[in-house]
């Protein structure tokens, strides 16, 4: 017997499905074609467009009228900013700077590490419809650079000086090369000795070196005669030349030795006996050390900056200039080096970060720490307004000679005729 009703349920569910689904689809479509509501308001006004009239270089932060990749301060001068920092947004070439003040009319702004002749400046202003943007283009160098072509494969680099005309020496094992202005490395002249320490220029044209316990020179390419060499009673961590032509040589003790050139005779101060001391320079009358005193054990108690008056060849006293432990929380700081603008700024070279450290009107502070890399194994202020520094490799960092533009003199050297 047939079941007539199941035929005639799949009969009805034939025909009602198509009907259905054909009504969805038209309720759909008659929905699509409704007019979607607006967001737009047009009762609303945008703050008024932000307007560059210029972009000059803070001379804080620069000289000669540049701006320096990474560390540069620009003002922006214009109209319609906003006098709250965190409302403006400048970006140059598309990467955004650090805003440092701001009012209505004027923008302090450190710019990004990016260099070009002709770098886009825009200004955008929270509320405004359309950026501000500067109708020239703005230059931005480097303030360091790399020079003498030295690479990893080269021999092991550790220390660099300069004369008074521009070219700088870098050692390379037995090796003193001679890097002049934008040009690479050249062989100057060979010792037989390795392992050289600090290395600065000297009187006529001579570059004098520590080596263990003992100091010795190189004479210019052109010059014979013989091994210069003297060692003294302990091994020898850094030095610097006097303005009476004699030369301070700091021993592992702390000890320190009034080193005359001529006849290689020597005095001993012990005003400094107990320090581990890591660089030194004299300027202006004094003798400034920075390195860590020691306990009866040999444990850091502290670190620090001293300076000692300078009577003929003689120390008197040790002044604590800064307490080097208010920037060294962990005991990472390991001063290599020591650099003195002409205007009294002292730099340190350091192995960790921040690779170059400046202490100015009582206070520490990273220099240039954007653009630099630690370690830092040796610094030489140029004749002119570069200190060049050598960075040791270590990790995925590479060794190098670098010139960084510090925008004024160094300090006077008395080791430069």
């Amino acid at each position: 017997m047939q079941n007539t009703g199941h035929s005639h349920m799949k009969l009805f569910k034939s025909f009602i499905q198509p009907l259905v689904l054909s009504g969805a689809a038209l309720l759909l479509l008659l929905a699509c074609e409704e007019e979607p509501k607006s967001i737009y308001d047009p009762d609303v006004v945008g703050n008024p467009d932000p307007i560059i009239s210029t972009v000059v270089p803070d001379s804080n932060f620069s000289s000669s009228n540049v701006v320096f990749a990474g560390i540069g301060v620009v003002v922006i001068n214009g109209e319609n900013f906003s006098a709250t920092r965190d409302y403006n947004n400048v970006f140059f070439d598309g990467i955004p700077g650090i805003i440092l003040t701001a009012s209505t009319t004027s923008l302090r702004v450190q710019v990004p590490n990016i260099t070009g002749d002709s770098v886009q400046v825009r200004v955008a202003v929270r509320g405004a419809y359309y950026f501000g943007d500067y109708a020239s283009p703005l230059p931005i160098i480097s303030a360091v650079r790399e020079v003498g072509g030295f690479i990893d494969s080269d021999p092991y680099i550790s220390t660099v000086s300069c004369d008074n005309s521009g070219n700088i020496y870098v050692n390379g094992d037995k090796d003193i090369y001679i890097v002049q202005p934008d040009s690479v490395k050249a062989l100057y002249n060979s010792t037989l000795l390795t392992g050289i320490g600090k290395m600065k220029m000297g009187p006529a044209g001579n570059n004098y070196f520590i080596i263990s316990s003992a100091i010795s020179r190189i004479t210019p390419p052109d010059v014979t005669e013989g091994l210069w060499f003297k060692a003294l009673p302990e091994a020898l961590l850094d030095f610097d030349f006097n303005v009476t032509g004699s030369i301070y040589l700091a021993g592992v003790s702390g000890l320190i030795f009034a080193f005359d050139v001529d006849t290689k005779a020597f005095e001993v101060d012990s005003t400094y006996y107990g320090v581990n001391i890591r660089a030194l320079r004299v300027f202006d009358g004094d003798l400034y050390v920075v390195g860590d005193v020691l306990d009866t054990l040999g444990a850091i108690v502290q670190k620090g900056i001293w300076s000692s008056e300078i009577v003929g060849d003689e120390l008197v006293g040790m002044d604590l200039v800064a307490d080097l432990g208010n920037i060294d929380s962990d005991g990472s700081l390991t001063v290599t080096s020591i650099a003195i603008s002409a205007s009294g700024s002292i730099y340190l070279g350091n192995m960790n970060d921040p690779p170059l450290i400046v202490y100015e009107n009582g206070q520490f502070s990273p220099f240039h720490e954007p653009i630099l890399s630690s370690p830092v194994g040796a610094l030489s202020w140029g004749s002119g307004d570069y200190l060049y520094i050598v960075r040791q490799a270590r990790g995925d960092v590479t060794q190098r000679v670098l010139e960084l533009d510090m925008g004024q003199a160094g300090a006077v050297y008395h080791g430069r005729d």
